[in-house]
C-alpha cells in the first residue's frame, strides 16, 4: 500500500507540472508586461540499469520557466527556475536501486545522505547593463571559456556537479555561481572580467546513491569567507589571421580537494590516508583557438596551472606534492560520408617534476569522437558519443536517437555503456570510467515545450 501511494504522489506531480505549464501558456501568449517573454517545458527522464542487478535507477521529472524582460534597450533581465521531483530512493529499497554501495568502505548499508524528493532552484538569475562599449551582467550564471567540450582546459569558472556522474547534458553539470562579469569590446577584440565572490566547489553524488565515486573527506578545511578568499579571471579575445584566439588567465581554488584528484579534474585519484583535506589555490593562464577551413573546424586548447597539489599514496612521507601541470586539447569537426557531422577531441595532461609518490600519472591521455546524423528534415537525430581514457584502458558509449514529433513534443532514447577495470578506490587504484562499470543503463527522455 504504501508503495502504491508513491507511485500515486509521483503521477499526481507529474499532472501538476504539466496543468501548471498549461496554465501560464496563455499568460506568456500575451505578456504580463510589455517586454516580457516566458519560455517554460516540462521533462520526464527514466533510467534503468541492465548490466548487473536490474532496476529502475531515475524516475526524475522536473519543469523549467525562463523569464527573459527587457525594461529597457540598455537594461534587461533574465530568471530561469526548475522544479524538479524523482521519487526513486522512495518507491523502491535502496539496496535495489545501488546494491554497490560496498565499494565505499564509508557508505552507509541502506542510507542515502539526501533523501528529499523535491528540489526547486534557479539555474540562472541575472541582469544586463549595455552601455556604450561595455556590457556588464551580475547574478547567478554560468560562464564557459573552453572550446573543447568534455575535457576542462580552459573552462574552470563554474563547478560540475557528479550527481550523475558526466551523463546530464552539458548545461546541466555546471554548477552556476554568483559573479560579476563584465565585456569590454575594443574594435576587432574584446576583454572579459569575471569576479567570483561565491566560493562553490565539485558537488559530489550523494552518498549511498548510485553514482557515488568520490566524496569529500571528514575534516575538510574550506576557506574564509573573505574577498582575499574570491576568485577572479580576464578573458582577452580577438582574431589573428583567421584565427579567433582567447588568452586566458584564472586566479581561484582547485574544485577538488588534494584528497582527490584525478585525471582530467574529474575527481578520484585516490583516498590515501595521508591524504590531506583541504582545497588549494591555484593560477591557470590558458589560450584557446578556432580555425575554420570551409566546412571544417580545427580547434584548442592549452593551459598552465601553478599551485596544483596532488595527493600521494599513503607510504608516502608527505601529505601531498605541489607540481605545476601542463594541460592541452585539439579537436576537429568535419563531415564524414553520408553527411555525418564528425566531432574528434584529444587531450593530455603533464604533471612536472613527477614523483613516483603522486597518484596520478605523470602523463594522462584521453580521446573522444562523436557521430551525429541528421533525418526526416531534422527530425529524427541520431548520434554515437565514445570517450576512451587511455592509461587506463577504459572507454564509455553513449548512442542516443532524438525523434522531435512536432514544436512541442521531443522523444528520445539512449543508453551508458561502461567499460574497464573498477578498481579499488580504497587503496588508490582510481578508475574513472571502469568503477561503473555494472552500471550500464538504458533510459528514455520526453520533454514537452509550450
Amino acid at each position: 500500500m504504501t508503495r502504491f501511494l508513491f507511485y500515486f504522489k509521483s503521477v499526481l506531480v507529474s499532472i501538476g507540472f504539466f496543468f501548471l505549464s498549461v496554465y501560464l501558456r496563455p499568460v506568456s501568449a500575451k505578456l504580463l508586461l510589455e517586454g516580457l517573454e516566458l519560455q517554460h517545458f516540462i521533462q520526464q527522464e527514466t533510467a534503468y540499469r541492465v548490466a548487473s542487478a536490474p532496476a529502475f535507477t531515475k524516475l526524475l521529472t522536473f519543469y523549467q520557466l525562463e523569464a527573459r524582460y527587457r525594461y529597457s534597450y540598455s537594461l534587461r533581465f533574465t530568471a530561469i527556475g526548475r522544479m524538479a521531483y524523482e521519487p526513486i530512493y522512495d518507491l523502491q529499497n535502496l539496496t535495489k536501486t545501488n546494491p554497490f554501495q560496498d565499494r565505499f568502505a564509508s557508505s552507509s548499508p541502506g542510507v542515502v545522505e539526501d533523501t528529499s524528493a523535491f528540489d526547486t532552484d534557479f539555474r540562472e538569475l541575472y541582469g544586463d547593463l549595455s552601455l556604450e562599449n561595455t556590457d556588464l551582467r551580475i547574478g547567478k550564471q554560468i560562464i564557459r571559456w573552453g572550446v573543447i567540450e568534455g575535457f576542462r582546459i580552459t573552462d574552470e569558472l563554474n563547478p560540475l556537479d557528479f550527481s550523475e556522474f558526466i551523463l546530464r547534458e552539458l548545461t546541466d553539470r555546471y554548477i552556476p555561481l554568483w559573479m560579476l562579469k563584465i565585456d569590454h569590446y575594443f574594435e576587432k577584440s574584446t576583454l572579459q572580467f569575471v569576479w567570483i565572490p561565491e566560493v562553490v566547489f565539485h558537488k559530489p553524488a550523494a552518498e549511498g546513491t548510485e553514482f557515488e565515486q568520490f566524496q569529500k573527506p571528514p575534516g575538510l578545511e574550506r576557506p574564509a569567507k573573505t574577498f582575499a578568499q574570491t576568485e577572479m579571471g580576464l578573458r582577452f579575445s580577438t582574431n589573428l589571421a583567421g584565427f579567433d584566439l582567447a588568452f586566458t588567465y584564472f586566479d581561484g581554488w582547485d574544485d577538488f580537494p588534494t584528497a582527490s584528484q584525478a585525471l582530467f579534474g574529474f575527481g578520484g585519484g585516490g583516498l590515501g590516508s595521508n591524504a590531506s583535506p583541504r582545497y588549494n589555490r591555484i593560477k591557470t593562464f590558458g589560450l584557446a583557438f578556432t580555425k575554420s577551413l570551409g566546412s571544417e573546424l580545427v580547434k584548442g586548447e592549452f593551459a598552465y596551472v601553478d599551485g596544483r597539489a596532488f595527493g600521494t599514496f599513503a607510504s608516502a612521507t608527505e601529505t601531498e606534492l605541489v607540481r605545476p601541470q601542463v594541460k592541452y586539447a585539439l579537436g576537429w569537426d568535419t563531415r564524414a560520408p553520408l553527411g555525418v557531422e564528425t566531432f574528434f577531441q584529444f587531450s593530455q595532461q603533464w604533471i612536472q617534476n613527477h614523483q613516483d609518490e603522486i597518484i596520478a600519472d605523470e602523463l594522462d591521455s584521453g580521446a573522444s569522437v562523436t557521430f551525429r546524423k541528421t533525418l526526416m528534415n531534422e527530425r529524427l537525430t541520431l548520434k554515437l558519443l565514445g570517450i576512451y581514457i587511455v592509461n587506463d584502458e577504459e572507454f564509455l558509449i553513449r548512442p542516443r536517437v532524438n525523434y522531435r514529433w512536432n514544436d512541442q513534443l521531443m522523444l528520445s532514447f539512449g543508453a551508458d555503456i561502461f567499460e574497464g577495470k573498477e578498481g579499488n578506490i580504497q587503496q588508490d587504484d582510481f578508475r574513472f570510467i571502469g568503477f561503473f562499470d555494472k552500471n550500464d543503463r538504458i533510459y528514455t527522455t520526453l520533454r514537452y515545450s509550450f
